[in-house]
Parts: C-alpha cells; sequence; structure tokens
C-alpha cells in the first residue's frame, strides 16, 4: 500500500511539472476577474436588482460574494472547465503512449491495470482540485468586492431553482454543491481517459471528449431528445445545482450520481480493455 501510494504521488509531481496543467488555473482566474468587473457594470447590476426585488428581496443584501461565486460557478465550470479537464485527461495516457515512455514503465513489475489506475485517481484529483480552486477563487474575489455578509441569492434556470439565504446556510450549501460539482465533472475527465487508453494521439483524445460533451449538452438544451434524457450525461452532472435547494432532493441526487458513477466506472474498465490489448513493447 505505501508503494502505491509513492507511485500516485509520483504520478501527481509528474502532472502538476507540466505547465499545461496550470493552464485551466490561469484561464479561470482571468476569466473570474473578467465575469466581476462586467458584473460592477450598471447594465448587469440592474437586472439583478430587478430580479431580486420582484421577489420582495433586499438587492444590496442577496447581491453578496456568495450570489456573485455561485453565478460564476453556473455560467463557467461546466463548460469552460470540461475544456480543461478534457486536456489533462486525453493527455495522461496518449502522451506517454506517443513518447513511448511505456516501454520503459512497463519494465517494472506492476501490472498495466495498476498503473492504468493510478493515472485515473490523478485524473480525478486534478478534477476535484481544478473546481475547487474555481470555487473558492471565485468566493474570495466576490469577498473582494462585496464584502464578508449578507445573504445568498441563488438562480438556476436548468432546474428551475430560484430562492434566497442567510449568509451561513447559503455558504454551507454552496460548499456542498461545489463538491458534488466536482464529482460530477470526474464524468468529463472519464471520458478523455477512455479515449486516451486508444492509441491515438493527445489531441484527438481531448478533441473526442470535448466533441461528446458538447453533443450531449445541445441535445439536452434543444430539448431534441426530452423524451430520452435520462440517457444524456449533462442531464445528471446538472444534477448538483440540487445541492442548492432547500429541501435536498436526496433520492434525486443519488439517482443521477450513481448513473455517474456506473459510467465513470465503465469507462475504466473499457480503457483498461483496450489498454491491455495494445502492444506497447514492440
Amino acid at each position: 500500500m505505501i508503494l502505491f501510494f509513492r507511485q500516485w504521488q509520483g504520478e501527481l509531481i509528474k502532472l502538476f511539472a507540466r505547465r499545461r496543467t496550470y493552464i485551466g488555473f490561469g484561464a479561470f482566474l482571468a476569466l473570474e476577474i473578467v465575469l466581476l468587473i462586467v458584473m460592477r457594470l450598471k447594465g448587469t447590476e440592474s437586472f439583478f436588482q430587478r430580479l431580486i426585488s420582484r421577489q420582495g428581496q433586499s438587492f444590496d443584501q442577496y447581491y453578496s460574494a456568495i450570489t456573485l461565486a455561485q453565478i460564476i460557478l453556473g455560467f463557467s465550470v461546466v463548460l469552460l472547465g470540461a475544456i480543461y479537464l478534457a486536456l489533462v485527461a486525453g493527455d495522461i495516457v496518449a502522451k506517454e503512449g506517443e513518447d513511448g515512455h511505456y516501454r520503459l514503465l512497463l519494465v517494472r513489475p506492476i501490472s498495466r491495470v495498476r498503473l492504468l489506475f493510478i493515472k485515473y485517481l490523478t485524473c480525478i484529483g486534478y478534477t476535484i482540485v481544478l473546481v475547487q480552486f474555481i470555487t473558492w477563487t471565485a468566493f474570495l474575489l466576490g469577498l473582494a468586492l462585496k464584502g464578508w455578509g449578507g445573504g445568498f441569492f441563488v438562480m438556476v434556470p436548468e432546474i428551475g431553482l430560484l430562492t434566497f439565504y442567510d449568509w451561513w446556510p447559503g455558504l454551507q450549501h454552496y460548499a456542498l454543491a461545489s463538491l458534488f460539482l466536482s464529482l460530477a465533472m470526474t464524468t468529463v475527465s472519464s471520458i478523455a481517459f477512455f479515449l486516451s487508453c486508444f492509441p491515438i494521439k493527445p489531441a484527438a483524445a481531448t478533441i473526442g471528449a470535448l466533441s461528446y460533451f458538447l453533443i450531449d449538452r445541445i441535445l439536452r438544451e434543444t430539448g431534441f431528445m426530452e423524451s430520452y434524457d435520462h440517457l444524456l450525461l449533462t442531464k445528471h452532472i446538472i444534477s448538483w445545482a440540487r445541492l442548492l435547494v432547500q429541501d435536498i432532493p436526496w433520492p434525486l441526487i443519488i439517482r443521477d450520481f450513481t448513473a455517474l458513477a456506473a459510467v465513470n466506472i465503465s469507462l475504466f474498465i473499457l480503457g483498461a480493455a483496450v489498454f491491455e490489448s495494445r502492444d506497447l513493447k514492440s
């Protein structure tokens, strides 16, 4: 077990030693700054002021740091985050295969499944770290603009949610929702990881995963598969926002995340089967 964690540590060090790993962190930090500047414009604030006032609530009270952070999280993570997750997960297996590193790695007494599992855990870890980075940098930037305290105004049109919280309950819902968003986005990493197990270029794995994700999202938003939307991954991924509901519908959330977990496990098993069948030593 100690050897396993040392190998995982080595994989994490190797991942975070690459410059491209940090592209997502820098891009999201820049995006958050731009979005917060835009939200400071009178036209944008007026929109939220009208929206909050129509519900009979105080704009100054509920247009807070958490509200700004949640708006940024909802706008950016599911779509833009998929790009950087697919970039890393699509590269992690295919790049070493392209460079011929497996001929050296597999000289050691380690099975291919174990090697893949360590790499897959690294992708999962990167996914959680990136989403949590976005979550809390957005919150800190919101604090810099609006200060501590206030309320929490939540609006998620995809699930028909519009509600208000006090500061501490709102912060708890925000933190819990961000954790489940991290878990939901692991499915995007799993798709890219699965494609990376094939003998293809890293860019092909990344583009393939993004293409699938965008097609899935388009089909859900256009309503073409309304009767079969349970087959769309983005239908289950959006369930993270249900953690922002006052009375959290745990049965629905458990159902959706069980489906995502089943997809992740299936993709890893299929990817491992493909990787086992490849000739990597010649």
